[in-house]
């Protein structure tokens, strides 16, 4: 396959980057009348070149003036190498330091530079244009670069020039396919006969004809309608191409510059993001904290602040250091994404960075010992740290897999093993192999704690119930713990040994059920009492009264009596003794083989109880499946029922 190389010119206004893309390639990027009348590039401007090696480039030109620099950066954006073009007869002026910059902090790593209007000066002016070059790009990506002289005017040094930028472009790295698919939208027009067209760079995935596409943040979801590469139909493009695509069923009014183009429901909206971060040495001040600033993020801009992390005073001009940029207006990064920042108010670029955490909470001082080390491991772009974080973070809500792909951009199969390689390490779990879902080995030491001290203080609480309800325990751990994530840690306590599961209960391993001399003491009493009162004996209340023992601990001594077989629970105030409620049940069963029915009325009589008992002495023989009620009667049960 091909491979997919997109260039970006840059440099100062009138230093003939339009005219070298025009010589070059024959196509005149300036669409606009503005433009042609004003003979300055306002918009972004693209095209293609096919190289002497056979490699097709994607061209991205875009315009010098320093108020035009929020489309330089959208156009920036996704390029692979840049070409850095510097009139000989000026030489090196405001924008191309800037540009450059811009660049650098964009990521890009390799390019070439063009000495243009060769044919307006002579040698010794191009000498000085050439030192000029050589001192602004020594110790930037492109020391040691090709540096051409060029006239589009006589097409001078057109050779050499194409025979470096094919060299260049095979330098280059080639973005990867893998992750979720996203374009940023640079563009937005109307083809007659065809309706709505986006343009962009695709940095990710690919795109597909006929699949139903995402645009965000309107969420609107159109459907591919025609794709085009290097102004050829193709029925897909993979990152790296520079893409227009034909959308069906949206107006152009109903997309705009800064979108993102995405893979249906893979991305949530950011408004705060962690990075590390760059102030740019010849900025015009030291960055105070909280400084409300421009952010450009893929072909967006939007409002925002900075917070440093690692610097209380504001940053330095040259510094480097962490921050957290919170924006006023939603944007959907992922792991890795470059950013600028800009003095909307100056109109001056003041650095940039890398972003390290796209979905960052509020940072606060007591974050900082737990998240710089995190940002530094980040910053090495590794798969483990990037997928370890992710699930790190997200603490015991744990975290999908298509979500961890999305955010890192790793590929499907890449995310997968690295997670498994976690797994193996022990420092995650995989707590719900259906729906792949992971969990920071932490969160679950966490939350085996939080459930050991959850049974350990039922147990202070209830000391003589066996164990505490499942439905118990889950009321009281947080409702944004995944279920699975609590059962599966629960099995892992009970493979462990320090739980014990028993039907719907559970307890800890060591937990014993024993009465002490007093309650001892407390038992014989309650037994006496209800044996006392036979078939109407004294209810929680009563009893509290009789015997002096509080109704907590009353409560507790009469379900372990229960459990143990010693007292039946009618309700949950009426327990009677076993031999009182079997001569009950003894009489009911030879009144029913007699007389084939019996009504409530009877019933009392027969128990020599009142209408507090009596109801619900019939309710337990229904729900003991002694008795079955049929309208205001009751029957014997079929045995086989």
């Amino acid at each position: 396959m091909e491979k997919r190389v997109i260039l970006g010119t840059a440099g100062h206004i009138d230093h003939g980057k339009t005219s070298l893309v025009r010589a070059l390639t024959g196509v005149d990027t300036d669409r606009l009348k503005e433009e042609k009348q004003r003979g300055i590039t306002i918009e972004l401007g693209f095209t293609s070149l096919a190289l002497p090696s056979g490699l097709r480039l994607g061209i991205v030109d875009v315009p010098g003036h320093e108020k035009f620099i929020d489309h330089m950066v959208a156009g920036a954006t996704g390029i692979d190498l840049v070409l850095l073009v510097v009139a000989a007869d000026e030489g090196v002026m405001p924008q191309t330091v800037e540009h450059l910059e811009i660049c650098r902090l964009l990521g890009v790593r390799t390019g070439l530079v063009a000495l243009t209007k060769k044919d307006l000066v002579d040698e010794e002016m191009l000498a000085l244009a050439l030192d000029d070059v050589q001192e602004l790009i020594q110790g930037t990506f492109l020391e040691g670069k090709p540096i051409l002289p060029f006239s589009s005017a006589t097409g001078d040094g057109q050779e050499a020039l194409l025979q470096a930028i094919d060299q260049s472009a095979r330098e280059a790295r080639e973005r990867s396919t893998s992750g979720v698919t996203r374009m940023p939208i640079d563009r937005v027009f109307t083809m007659k006969g065809f309706g709505t067209v986006v343009t962009g760079t695709l940095l990710a995935g690919k795109l597909v004809l006929g699949e139903t596409v995402e645009i965000l943040p309107s969420g609107n979801r159109p459907k591919i309608r025609g794709i085009q590469v290097h102004n050829e139909q193709v029925t897909e493009a993979e990152a790296g191409c520079r893409t227009a695509v034909n959308l069906q069923g949206i107006e152009k009014t109903a997309i705009r510059r800064g979108e993102i183009l995405s893979e249906q429901g893979r991305f949530a909206p950011t408004y705060r993001f962690n990075a590390s971060f760059h102030c740019l040495k010849n900025a015009p001040k030291a960055l105070p904290n909280r400084f409300r600033i421009m952010v450009h993020w893929g072909t967006e801009r939007v409002f925002g602040r900075i917070l440093f992390m690692d610097q209380t005073d504001g940053m330095e001009p040259g510094s480097t250091g962490w921050a957290q940029i919170a924006v006023e207006s939603p944007i959907f990064p992922v792991m890795g994404d470059r950013f600028i920042i800009r003095d909307f108010s100056t109109n001056h670029t003041l650095g940039g960075g890398v972003i390290l955490d796209p979905r960052a909470q509020k940072y606060k001082d007591k974050h900082r010992e737990l998240l710089i080390p995190w940002m530094e491991r980040l910053e090495s772009e590794a798969a483990l740290d990037k997928i370890g974080y992710l699930v790190w973070k997200q603490g015991v809500d744990g975290c999908h897999l298509k979500d961890l792909v999305a955010l890192s951009q790793l590929g499907s199969d890449e995310a997968e093993a690295t997670c498994a390689a976690l797994v193996e390490k022990g420092e995650m779990a995989e707590f719900d192999p259906e729906q792949r879902a992971y969990v920071n080995a932490d969160a679950v030491r966490n939350l085996s704690g939080q459930i050991l001290e959850r049974l350990q203080a039922f147990h202070r609480a209830s000391p003589y119930q066996k164990g505490m309800p499942k439905e118990a325990l889950r009321s009281q751990l947080s409702e944004s713990i995944p279920e699975k994530l609590v059962a599966f840690t629960v099995g892992r306590l009970t493979e462990s040994g320090e739980v014990v599961v028993e039907h719907d209960r559970m307890r800890w391993a060591e937990h014993r059920v024993a009465l002490t001399d007093q309650d001892e003491g407390m038992r014989q009493r309650i037994l006496e009492a209800l044996e006392k009162d036979g078939t109407m004996p004294p209810t929680v209340k009563d009893l509290e009264e009789r015997t002096g023992c509080a109704e907590t601990r009353l409560r507790t001594l009469l379900e372990y009596l229960a459990e143990k077989k010693e007292l039946v629970k009618v309700t949950e105030d009426i327990f009677y003794t076993v031999p009182v409620l079997q001569d009950l049940e003894g009489r009911l069963v030879r009144h029913l083989e007699e007389k084939g029915e019996i009504q409530a009325s009877d019933f009392k009589t027969l128990s020599q109880t009142t209408r507090k008992y009596t109801i619900p002495l019939l309710e337990y023989f229904d729900r003991a499946r002694l008795t079955l009620r049929v309208g205001d009667r009751r029957v014997l049960r079929d045995k086989k029922a």
